[in-house]
């Protein structure tokens, strides 16, 4: 008989990088209210003016908790930072603390820049070496049963279809930490990256590319594996109904919808963005988690072992038919911000030069006078900076945004869900009801409410009050929209037809 996933964690120490990021909380937050595990060291490292305990403490406030703090508020005792950094050597791990992590048996190296746009110097050291140091750190523990190394569903974007399998990399990943270190100039740096990444659209997918390369070296070393989430974005039902989990990223160009921000985006017509919801991808890490460690118990594979989570086969909906039915249904008032500029809403085209009349004169133009009135009132301008990383933001997400990508859909689907039913690990209703256009309006309505009091921090109380804002708002552009168009009318008239 399989062994339950609650019964594999339990009792486990399991030693998390990246516990302060979207995945790596989600992670957390799920371990520690679904299985009875020992303790979480989490590696921290000071930031700003908080020290490492400091940290901890605000992590354990995240909003992420909010159900854990109700239902098991002592399971957060069992948090342990860790004071480090990725991107130092043994993961700057000092000898006093390493031996609170003897007896660790679960390694999740969930640590990553995630900017696309990010120096190669900064990706390398951070993706690539983190992830050496992390392998390293991981060889030193004798209890080891899995290294669980996440990764992304695009760490391969020149393949039209993304196998859950190994692709060797282009580039060697010992020539480039070497490059790293010879080279010291970032300027000589920087001009030699737009040769090394051929083929790949940015930093971040090249140096996860890369990292999967290292991790495959290791495979007879250590029991590895290799997990690739698709984009991650909100909740379906775990901790809350459409958590939202962050501003960065996808959530944070919903959240800019849904202040009046942006407008428009330029998109492919027929482009299915590949999402995994934060609670799917959870679910499935920590199943594949335990599926590694079986793989192992039979022997070292002969092959590295990926597993991915992608909406490719169970979600119908392109993004932009998924943008238009949270417009049709109206969902941007259901949930209205209470701070927004200007009415939500926003055209989503394939043509580049609509997308950007529509920049200049839906975004620039509000923006511009907007912080006009900023200046005139002795205040710093605050909307331009805005547009302009918007802007720059889109850009280097286009090769996603324009370009589809296949796949099988979710690895070992049928086993998952048959292994996790009835258990709180279950997704038989979240794989068997995506295709309800009722659940995706009740998913996109939670989301934006989620983004409202979890990120926007606006109680719900405020609720009646942005509705009222918005309509109001909505009655004045209208009311310009049809005087724009009376005067163009008049003017057509008396020029050219009288």
């Amino acid at each position: 008989m399989t062994q339950p996933l609650a019964e594999f964690f339990e009792g486990t120490e399991i030693f998390v990088t990246g516990g302060s990021g979207v995945v790596g909380k989600a992670l957390i937050e799920k371990l520690l209210r679904s299985c009875n595990v020992r303790r979480i060291f989490v590696l921290l490292r000071p930031r700003r003016e908080l020290n490492v305990e400091q940290r901890l403490a605000k992590l354990r406030q995240a909003a992420i908790f909010q159900v854990l703090r109700v239902q098991k508020p002592n399971e957060l005792d069992k948090l342990v930072a860790i004071p480090g950094d990725v991107s130092q050597q043994a993961l700057g791990i000092d000898a006093n603390h390493l031996k609170l992590l003897t007896q660790v048996s679960l390694v999740f190296h969930c640590a990553a820049t995630v900017r696309f746009d990010e120096p190669l110097r900064v990706a390398l050291q951070l993706n690539v070496g983190g992830t050496l140091e992390a392998l390293k750190f991981a060889e030193q523990l004798r209890h080891l049963r899995v290294f669980v190394h996440v990764s992304t569903f695009f760490s391969n974007p020149y393949l039209q279809r993304v196998e859950p399998k190994y692709y060797s990399s282009p580039m060697d990943w010992r020539l480039c930490l070497r490059l790293l270190h010879e080279i010291k100039d970032d300027d000589e740096l920087d001009a030699l990256t737009r040769k090394l990444i051929v083929g790949f659209p940015n930093t971040y997918t090249f140096t996860k590319n890369l990292a999967e390369s290292l991790i495959n070296d290791y495979r007879t070393r250590l029991p590895v594996i290799v997990y690739r989430p698709s984009i991650v974005l909100f909740a379906v039902r775990d901790p809350l109904p459409g958590y939202a989990p962050s501003l960065m990223g996808a959530m944070g160009l919903f959240s800019l919808v849904g202040a009046g921000l942006l407008k428009t985006v330029y998109i492919g017509n027929t482009v299915h963005l590949d999402i995994t919801p934060q609670d799917m991808g959870i679910k499935g890490m920590i199943y594949y988690t335990k599926c590694g460690y079986d793989a192992y118990q039979q022997g070292t594979p002969k092959e590295l072992l990926v597993f991915q989570t992608s909406s490719r086969t169970h979600i119908p909906y392109t993004f932009k038919e998924m943008a238009n039915h949270m417009d049709d249904y109206d969902l941007w008032y259901t949930g209205a911000f209470l701070n927004n500029l200007m009415v939500p809403g926003c055209h989503y085209t394939d043509n580049r030069f609509v997308y950007k009349f529509l920049v200049f004169t839906k975004q620039l133009i509000p923006a511009l006078l907007v912080d006009l009135l900023m200046v005139l009132f002795r205040r710093p301008p605050v909307l331009m900076p805005i547009m302009r990383k918007l802007y720059h933001t889109l850009e280097v997400m286009k090769p996603f945004m324009l370009n589809n990508y296949d796949s099988p859909g979710t690895s070992k689907i049928q086993h998952l869900l048959q292994e996790t039913k009835g258990t709180e690990f279950d997704l038989c209703e979240e794989y068997s009801t995506n295709y309800n256009p009722e659940r995706l309006t009740s998913a996109c309505s939670n989301m934006i409410l989620s983004i409202r009091h979890d990120l926007l921090k606006e109680h719900p109380s405020t609720l009646p009050r942005a509705q009222l804002i918005m309509r109001i708002k909505t009655v004045v552009y209208r009311a310009i929209l049809i005087y724009l168009l009376y005067k163009m009318l008049s003017w057509l008239w008396y020029h050219f037809l009288v």
